[in-house]
């Protein structure tokens, strides 16, 4: 076969561009540290790029998740061992508090401290918020936990479902002396006060309207549900002393100043019986710093001024679910109302009206001993009526402090409930937050293997990429010399 000197150029142009290539192709291996450039280059490597690429944006996103969740979560916790370590504080306050003596000075202490404890709870805790989100209030967020002024425009209609065993035995002084400048001695003995005992729920809000018809519905023992109307029973319209927790056997007592529902004896054996109390009734009037309804219970509220209509529900849990791995989501919020009771604060209500009642009651005391100082020595008649009248107000006033003694004892029991309560809501945090923890340590595992198995699928050997770049270099320096002398030769050479 005959080869001219066009072929041989051809040919040896053709290597050398092969050469070139190769060249140019561990040139940029080993300035790029990259196998390749494009995806032609080697679609086996560009494909597994692709994946390791996507699953290494997606464990980022779950660790940044992961993140958000877990500085949520750590302020949650706070706030909820801080709630923990009051309820404590107060258990041992009200245990000291049950044995004392309850002198004026001693009652304005229980109460002041009681009530720091309150607001230490609600206000610093239960109000709590991150990043400018409230931490207990289920979706909605940015809605506070408390009314941050004096709300009296909105009627809210509340459902609360009542826990029959919070229906406690409560005993109360019922019946009061009280001056009277006709009454003798004998009428000062009627008017005697006594011990007497009924059953008592609280409802989770005092000052409630009392223009209202409030009915309680249960399931009695026989599975038929039941409806009672309670009587409104107003503090200012008691013609006797505790008039309002007096009710008849088949009665129920409603209450709006204090926001009690009492229980005739027949009425109550009924219920206990039976499963299932909700109580439906309004209110108007909120203070600064009192619970908003609609993150504790189902209600309506109705604007007094446009007639706008908003319904909430609570039934069923507000999770905020966060994502943290490949088809797994975490619940990182706790809710106020499956963690912090409303009833610690109803309680310390109960005490400083029971206190407040004694301060009434200490007063008269001291206004009969005035008037018996002030009467005339020879008036013996009158001496003896007041000083029935002292001895009355005396036996009420240790009645009284008997009464302030066992609801601090209750408080005990109200503040352990709420404990326990408290202690269930943590472990469930706890563990959700231990398994938060497992998920992001095996992320993190996962994010290294792929950012290895990224890199031997990407990254080019610096080493071998040298030694090939060195041998392309080497192979297309000899190439150029081989073809320069090929092609330096012509016919010409030889004439």
């Amino acid at each position: 076969m005959r080869v001219t000197n066009t072929m041989m150029r051809n040919n040896s142009m053709l290597n050398m561009q092969k050469n070139k290539v190769a060249y140019n192709k561990y040139l940029t291996q080993y300035n790029t540290q990259k196998k390749i450039q494009r995806p032609s280059d080697d679609p086996t490597i560009a494909a597994r790029a692709l994946k390791y690429r996507t699953t290494l944006a997606e464990i980022d996103q779950y660790l940044t998740n992961i993140k958000d969740a877990t500085s949520w979560m750590g302020a949650t916790e706070t706030c909820l061992k801080t709630v923990n370590t009051k309820l404590t504080d107060m258990i041992d306050y009200c245990t000291q508090a049950a044995t004392g003596t309850y002198n004026e000075k001693d009652r304005a202490d229980i109460v002041t401290q009681l009530k720091q404890f309150s607001k230490y709870i609600y206000e610093q805790n239960a109000d709590a918020d991150y990043a400018g989100r409230y931490l207990f209030t289920g979706f909605r967020t940015d809605v506070p936990m408390l009314f941050d002024k004096e709300e009296t425009g909105t009627t809210y209609t509340i459902t609360e479902n009542i826990d029959i065993n919070t229906i406690n035995k409560y005993q109360y002084v019922y019946g009061e002396a009280s001056y009277n400048a006709g009454s003798s001695a004998a009428d000062y003995a009627n008017q005697a006060s006594e011990f007497a005992t009924t059953h008592r729920a609280l409802l989770s809000y005092d000052k409630l309207d009392d223009n209202q018809t409030v009915k309680l519905t249960y399931t009695d023992s026989t599975g038929t549900q039941q409806t009672v109307t309670a009587i409104t029973k107003s503090v200012a319209a008691d013609t006797k002393y505790n008039e309002h927790l007096h009710p008849g056997a088949d009665e129920v007592y409603f209450v709006p100043e204090t926001g009690e529902l009492v229980f005739g004896d027949d009425v109550y054996d009924s219920i206990r019986a039976g499963k299932d109390l909700s109580v439906d009734y309004k209110k108007t009037e909120f203070a600064a710093k009192d619970v908003r309804p609609e993150h504790y219970f189902n209600c309506t509220a109705v604007d007094n001024t446009t007639g706008e209509v908003s319904n909430y529900r609570t039934a069923g849990t507000q999770n905020m679910m966060y994502q943290i791995n490949f088809s797994q989501t975490l619940v990182v919020n706790t809710e106020g109302c499956d963690s912090i009771n409303l009833a610690v604060g109803r309680t310390i209500s109960d005490i400083t009206n029971i206190c407040n009642d004694l301060d009434v009651m200490e007063a008269n005391l001291k206004s009969v001993e005035k008037r018996i100082n002030d009467c005339d020595e020879n008036d013996k008649t009158t001496l003896a009526n007041l000083n029935e009248l002292k001895s009355q107000i005396e036996t009420e006033i240790q009645l009284q402090k008997t009464v302030l003694g066992k609801t601090l004892g209750s408080a005990i029991t109200t503040c352990q409930s709420a404990r326990d309560e408290l202690n269930v809501a943590l472990a469930d945090h706890g563990s959700r937050y231990n398994r938060m923890s497992m998920t992001k340590s095996k992320l993190e595992q996962q994010q290294n293997d792929t950012k290895e198995a990224k890199s031997d699928n990407e990254d080019a050997d610096l080493g071998e990429a040298y030694v090939n770049f060195s041998e392309a270099d080497l192979l297309y320096q000899a190439t150029l010399n081989a073809t320069s002398k090929i092609l330096g030769q012509s016919l010409l050479n030889f004439i």
